[in-house]
């Protein structure tokens, strides 16, 4: 006999299901809680655990009851579930109800469930073959950027150009309207509104720099000053601020030959010129495999989410949203971002997630389906690779991180994400070009951060 009395819509893949648990299997629960009550009480006139049972449940009818309930939903939401054939996205919300001896035990649940939709058996896709074979032009360039981190700056007797370091002071005036004395109660007030002198050490035409900087050091040499105004907004107000500039120091940039001796002393792998070359060849081909390989992902969910278009609950797209938000917080917290001090706009940020929150949950759901349809599972030794991974990360151990994911939930979320990338990973095998077609398929990729 079925436990379900009734199913009914209730909203976008939401479903409300009232549940029906036989009077008879209340009463034999409401014994057991009972006789544990009986076993715990302390009651007057008697001593512990001898209190008649019947006075006990007179005297914690209603905790009985709760508790009699909070017992009975889970096991038989899990077999109404069964029967149903219910794919819940997202745990189910049980309406508070308290049960009674010798009366059956109603209850209702509501739950987001899985959208229609019909996987089809076609695993073909059009997918990019990005080339990654290095060019000379991208040796070239990556050894350019080595000659620079190995670069020098010596001191000339000229004036600055683009490209050069200079060191200085940069002196600024206070804002119109800035009161000293009401701004000494206040350091942080002064020292946005009023007049304060910096030391500057840059590189002109840095991008990070203020371009008024860049414009006015140029052309000039050790000792000289120059003035210049820059618009700055206080309080939503659109305010001109002047600031003086001296030169202290004009250092020019001296780059390295490339030479067998140079190359020699950068690793002991290397020496000659053309061992190095071809290092950054095999650093720019692995580079350019990993982004072609997030090309032909980006461009395989794409195609999916296209072939298979799905509305999904609104409470899904929620916490991916919130994962997401939550993901970006913690990777500014581990930058050294004071998320105490510093409020982020959250109603702001939670706007601008949600195409990508709708994307990421639209795609796992269907990851999701067809890892479920094509018996995919990740590996025992999918996960550990991934804990060593995630731990080397954290700077922790994998006992220690395996256990703290135990206690958060993240355990099962983990195996989750694992399965979704041998899905991913066996589809992307699937539409591999011929000459990798018989290759093995790719390990599963683990972020090692939230």
């Amino acid at each position: 006999m079925s436990v379900v009395v009734s199913r009914r819509e209730v909203g976008v893949c939401r479903q409300e299901f009232e549940i029906e648990v036989p009077a008879s299997e209340v009463d034999a629960e409401y014994l057991r809680v009972a006789m544990d009550y009986r076993r715990r009480a302390r009651i007057d006139g008697f001593r512990k655990g001898k209190a008649p049972l019947d006075l006990v449940r007179q005297r914690f009818a209603g905790s009985i009851g709760e508790d009699v309930s909070e017992r009975l939903a889970p096991k038989y939401w899990q077999q109404a579930s069964e029967e149903d054939g219910v794919q819940a996205m997202l745990p189910p919300s049980v309406a508070p109800v308290q049960a009674a001896p010798g009366q059956p035990l109603r209850f209702t649940v509501t739950v987001d469930v899985e959208p229609e939709v019909e996987i089809g058996d076609s695993r073909s896709f059009e997918l990019p073959q990005p080339e990654t074979e290095p060019s000379e032009a991208e040796v070239d360039e990556l050894l350019e950027q080595v000659r620079l981190q190995r670069s020098t700056w010596v001191p000339v007797e000229r004036a600055a150009a683009r490209g050069d370091r200079v060191r200085g002071r940069i002196h600024r005036s206070a804002l119109p309207g800035h009161v000293p004395e009401a701004a000494a109660e206040d350091d942080q007030d002064q020292d946005e509104r009023g007049p304060a002198t910096h030391d500057i050490d840059l590189e002109l035409g840095d991008e990070r720099a203020w371009p008024e900087l860049t414009d006015n050091l140029t052309g000039l040499s050790a000792g000289q000053k120059a003035d210049f105004e820059r618009t700055e907004t206080d309080e939503d107000v659109e305010r001109q601020r002047s600031y003086e500039i001296e030169v202290q120091e004009v250092l020019e940039r001296k780059l390295p030959d490339v030479d067998d001796d140079w190359a020699s002393g950068l690793a002991a792998t290397i020496e000659t010129v053309d061992d190095l070359r071809r290092q950054l060849g095999e650093q720019v081909q692995a580079q350019k495999t990993e982004q072609a390989g997030q090309q032909r992902t980006d461009a395989l969910l794409d195609q999916l989410r296209e072939r298979y278009p799905v509305t999904l609950p609104e409470a899904v797209v929620e916490r991916e949203a919130l994962q997401m938000a939550r993901s970006y917080a913690n990777n500014l917290a581990r930058q050294g971002f004071d998320l105490e001090r510093q409020q982020l706009p959250w109603e702001q940020l939670m706007e601008e997630i949600r195409p990508q929150a709708e994307k990421r949950a639209h795609s796992s759901f269907l990851l999701d389906r067809i890892a479920r349809d094509d018996g995919v599972e990740a590996t025992a030794e999918d996960l550990e690779r991934a804990l060593e991974i995630m731990a080397r990360a954290r700077n922790t151990n994998r006992g220690r991180l395996r256990r703290e994911l135990e206690r958060e939930g993240g355990l099962e979320m983990l195996r989750v994400e694992l399965r979704r990338d041998r899905t991913v990973q066996a589809l992307l095998a699937a539409n591999a070009p011929p000459e990798e077609a018989s290759a093995p398929a790719d390990e599963p990729a683990v972020e090692g951060e939230d």
